[in-house]
This record gives C-alpha cells, sequence and structure tokens, in this order.
C-alpha cells in the first residue's frame, strides 16, 4: 500500500533555494533538472519508505524516528509517520545537518 508523500514548509523551501542557488550560475536547465530529480525522489519514498538510514546527526542525540536519503550532494530527511511521509528537509551535504535539523524541531 503506498504511503503519502507530504512536503512541509521548511522541504518545499529549500526546493526553492537549491532551485535559487542552481540558476544564479546561469543553468536554468540545470536547476530545474535538479529539482525534478529530488521531487521524484521524494515521490519515490511512497512506495519504498522503509529505505536509506538514520542520519548520524540525529542517532547521536537519540533521534531514531527520521530517515534520509541521499540524492547528489543533497540529503533528504524524512519521518514515517503511517500512512503517511513527512519530509522535513533537503540539505547540502556540506551544510551543519544536525544543526539545521534541531533548529527545525524545536520550531
Amino acid at each position: 500500500m503506498p504511503y503519502t508523500v507530504l512536503l512541509l514548509e521548511e522541504a518545499i523551501r529549500d526546493i526553492e533555494a537549491i532551485y535559487r542557488y542552481i540558476r544564479k550560475s546561469g543553468n536554468k536547465k540545470a536547476a530545474r533538472d535538479m529539482v525534478t530529480t529530488i521531487r521524484k525522489a521524494c515521490a519515490s519514498l511512497s512506495e519504498n519508505p522503509e529505505r536509506g538510514h538514520i542520519p548520524d546527526e540525529l542517532s547521536l542525540i537519540g533521534q531514531f524516528d527520521y530517515r534520509q536519503i541521499i540524492v547528489k550532494k543533497y540529503r533528504i530527511i524524512f519521518q514515517l509517520a503511517k500512512p503517511n511521509i513527512f519530509v522535513f528537509g533537503i540539505i547540502h551535504g556540506n551544510r551543519n545537518v544536525g544543526e539545521i535539523l534541531r533548529q527545525r524541531m524545536l520550531h
């Protein structure tokens, strides 16, 4: 039974920021392609929601409810809450993922 994938507001803002960042380099097609790839990866969670792994930053603080999949340089952070999958963020791997997630979870 497929799950419903819901992108939270922060994840939508992340996708928009990724598009703007890549677009700023002058490559509109690359920006569109990256957004398409990310959206497809998020949608694919509906059929296989238990793939991925717990982010190290979260397991270190005892948070085991969240998982991640990697798409290119981006980490898609999500929570499986049957029958839904909540996507919390799409964060570039070079950023401080632990701090970003802590900030988002406290709000």
